[in-house]
């Protein structure tokens, strides 16, 4: 039986030392567009996304959603599941996405938000900013989404990208309340999931964590009212029954295979 373990896809510091973000304006950005199509950028390849609790309620009704620790920082994430094998994104189509829902880090394109430094001690820090990366191969002038509308409005495909970062940005910090809270009450155990395929390959997925319903629902009034209080509760929730969108995965695994 041939076993394959997923590997996790990130962004190394480097790549992001190399990107050349500017503040996004109107007036030198106004005629760039973004090519969104999928041979555009690297998400056909990229099998899993960093998530953040601030899209929990959406996303789990699209993808597997998993907790992973950082085996040396033993710091938490949350993933998104797209795909089975390293480079493989199932939830890509030749059109683009087939799902309603996409994770912030992948909609957001060759957009960042920047944080101006207060001017004085005590300030408190200015509103982010939008930045692009004008150096990210998607970004020209002659083919795909606009920024900004001839006289300079935001288009539609830049308030897709505010509201997913807007997401990144709330996350950042939800994702802390998330993920003391859970370990804290101890309420995180191992994926026990192994898939076995119509072609006899089996995904292994031990290396990952989930919410443990035994213990969630068995939490005194207290701990039940903490979690309900900081809006965690429901979360919790949303990502037990996003396990079962392992199925929608494998099934188009399954018909992925078939065609080959």
């Amino acid at each position: 039986m041939n076993k394959k373990r997923n590997s996790i896809k990130t962004t190394s510091k480097a790549e992001h030392a190399m990107s050349k973000a500017t503040v996004l304006n109107n007036v030198d950005h106004k005629n760039l567009k973004v090519d969104t199509r999928p041979g555009s950028s690297h998400i056909k390849q990229v099998n899993r996304s960093l998530v953040h609790a601030t899209e929990i309620s959406e996303l789990h009704k699209e993808f597997p959603l998993v907790f992973y620790k950082n085996i040396e920082t033993g710091q938490l994430q949350l993933h998104a599941i797209l795909g089975l094998e390293k480079d493989e994104n199932l939830f890509i189509g030749e059109s683009g996405w087939i799902t309603r829902f996409v994770p912030a880090l992948l909609a957001r394109g060759p957009f960042s938000l920047g944080y101006k430094k207060a001017q004085e001690e005590g300030e408190a820090p200015a509103d982010p900013v939008i930045c692009i990366d004008t150096d990210d191969p998607r970004v020209n002038t002659a083919q795909g989404e606009d920024i900004f509308l001839q006289f300079g409005g935001e288009a539609p495909y830049l308030e897709y990208v505010k509201k997913a970062l807007q997401t990144i940005d709330g996350g950042i910090q939800f994702d802390k309340t998330l993920f003391t809270l859970v370990e804290s009450m101890d309420l995180l155990e191992p994926v026990s999931i192994q898939i076995k395929l119509s072609n006899v390959e089996e995904i292994n997925f031990s290396d990952y964590y989930t919410i443990n319903q035994q213990k969630l629902v068995t939490l005194d009034g207290e701990n039940l009212s903490k979690l309900n209080q900081y809006g965690v509760l429901s979360l919790l929730y949303f990502v037990l029954s996003s396990m079962g969108n392992f199925q929608q995965l494998i099934a188009l695994k399954n018909a992925k295979s078939a065609m080959f």
